[in-house]
């Protein structure tokens, strides 16, 4: 079995097109169409079947990728246990996070990473947290942050920190809410003044939506004058731009925007925030070191924001 063909058909599965993953494979159309059409005829069944929605796989397409993917899994399993055995971290990481936070968090810790390991290799994938956990439970990926609770039980979900939703407000705009400032913390504001405010909203289908939405309910309002986007850094952007306030999870709290942050209520908004790993895959060390790291670093970045003088105004 050629690692490489299989590769080639997890794009295929994954993207539902030829012409698109052939655009992700660095390979022609044609090429694609060809290499697939021969290898179905080798193995004697059709793999993909096509449908209004994109290319779907048939049974026998589904029995050969569940198996597939099972056989590289124990490949890759026995590749780290033999590199676990000899006492080297090496092999590689195949980790994953939104698209949204994977900008923020691996210029902090890839860095150091390949200082430490430069033996290992590091995969990223983005997606949104839905397909990441799919992604986990059939374990091709090693590892993701994420944010419970998770709707698969074929993940080990490790909690390792609460993280404080913030109220992001452009520097030198005048809130309608009074603001209560305390010595050792990030100021806060009552909700319920904020309701004349320009909102700046994460699209529908997102949980920082949904975060948003339960905040508005519990306090009795709806904004009036809101704008939703899919993208938070341009959020965070459009916010420091003077567009409107926000709300960031404090580990997207980027000191380069002009933006001042402020807790939400007096007990603060938080959610947990894990890293989860496949129930039925082999953690190596090369993994394990990787999410050492990545809690490390999310931890410090966490208490440098909450001690920080000039983000607590």
């Amino acid at each position: 079995m050629d690692i490489k063909n299989i590769r080639y058909l997890f794009a295929i599965d994954e993207l539902k097109s030829i012409s698109a993953a052939a655009k992700r494979l660095y390979i022609s159309q044609p090429t694609l169409s060809q290499f697939l059409k021969k290898y179905e005829d080798d193995l004697g069944y059709p793999i993909f079947i096509r449908t209004k929605q994109g290319l779907k796989l048939t049974r026998e397409g589904t029995v050969f990728l569940d198996t597939a993917r099972e056989i590289l899994r124990l490949e890759r399993d026995m590749r780290s246990r033999l590199a676990d055995e000899a006492g080297t971290v090496s092999g590689s990481v195949i980790f994953a996070a939104s698209a949204q936070r994977a900008p923020f968090l691996m210029p902090q810790v890839l860095p150091e990473f390949y200082r430490k390991y430069p033996q290992v290799t590091v995969e990223i994938v983005e997606g949104r947290t839905k397909d990441l956990e799919e992604k986990l439970q059939k374990g091709t990926i090693d590892l993701g942050i994420l944010v419970p609770p998770l709707s698969d039980s074929g993940i080990c979900c490790e909690v390792f920190m609460d993280e404080e939703i913030l109220l992001a407000v452009p520097k030198g705009m005048e809130l309608p809410a009074n603001v209560h400032r305390e010595p050792g913390r990030i100021p806060w504001v009552d909700p319920a003044g904020l309701a004349e405010c320009p909102f700046l909203l994460y699209d529908i289908n997102n949980r920082l939506h949904d975060f948003a939405m339960e905040l508005f309910s519990r306090y009795g309002f709806r904004p009036g004058n809101q704008r939703t986007f899919r993208n938070l850094t341009l959020i965070a952007r459009l916010a420091s731009a003077g567009l409107g306030i926000t709300f960031l999870p404090e580990t997207f709290a980027d000191p380069s925007y002009r933006l001042d942050y402020y807790s939400i209520g007096e007990e603060g908004c938080f959610r947990p925030l894990a890293l989860g790993f496949p129930s039925a895959k082999y953690r190596s060390a090369a993994v394990a070191r990787f999410a050492e790291l990545l809690k490390e670093t999310l931890l410090a970045e966490q208490q440098a924001f909450r001690g920080s003088g000039e983000r607590m105004l």
